[in-house]
């Protein structure tokens, strides 16, 4: 069955023409500022799998008319703008038979992102740059057209499942984000299908 969504929409929609990829200035990843932060660490299993699902999403996070070729990312993780909640998985509701199969998993989203994960240069993608959150306007530096965001990735007890937020920001009204539940079994990561639960994703 096909997953359910709350989508929040905030009023008005931003007008900003994607940039042509070679209007962008990337030579090689570029670090912008230093976070000292003690955050999120992750196992090595955790760690291989988090970039290859990141690295996986972010390169379909766009539209394909907007021509991505190279990434401007948060460099800390940031999680679904949960307005009013402290919880960090708003609107993540499993089907009642389904519970024991993803509770275990959003719990895990959940703690994982109490905290900061500072992201590190291990994406699987052709070009791009990690931002300090204090400094993230210098994104603009690189005359990028969108500035991307991922979360900590939360994984089940055998690790055959995954949960992140992926979001952007491409002007003052343009943006979106939502959460990806995905599924390992016999080869790569790939869109869980199998989740008959609510879940969220915002645009503007």
């Amino acid at each position: 069955m096909p997953l359910w969504k709350c989508r929040v929409v905030i009023a008005g929609i931003g007008l900003l023409l994607p940039m042509p990829a070679d209007s962008l200035v990337y030579q090689s990843p570029v670090q912008v500022g230093q976070s000292g932060a003690k955050g999120v660490v992750l196992t090595p299993t955790e760690e291989k799998d988090s970039y290859e699902i990141y690295s996986m999403l972010l390169k379909t996070e766009m539209p394909p008319q907007w021509n991505i070729a190279a990434w401007v990312i948060t460099q800390e993780t940031q999680t679904y703008p949960a307005i009013g909640t402290s919880d960090g998985a708003i609107c993540l509701q499993p089907a009642k038979e389904q519970e024991s199969t993803y509770l275990p998993l959003i719990q895990d989203f959940v703690a994982k992102n109490r905290k900061k994960l500072v992201l590190e240069y291990k994406f699987d993608l052709p070009q791009y740059a990690l931002v300090a959150h204090d400094v993230v306007l210098s994104a603009l530096a690189f005359n990028a057209s969108v500035l991307f965001h991922v979360s900590a990735v939360g994984f089940n007890r055998d690790h055959t499942r995954a949960l992140v937020y992926v979001g952007h920001h491409c002007g003052s009204l343009c943006g979106g984000g939502t959460y990806h539940l995905l599924v390992k079994k016999d080869g790569p990561w790939r869109v869980d299908r199998e989740y008959r639960g609510v879940s969220c994703a915002w645009a503007s």
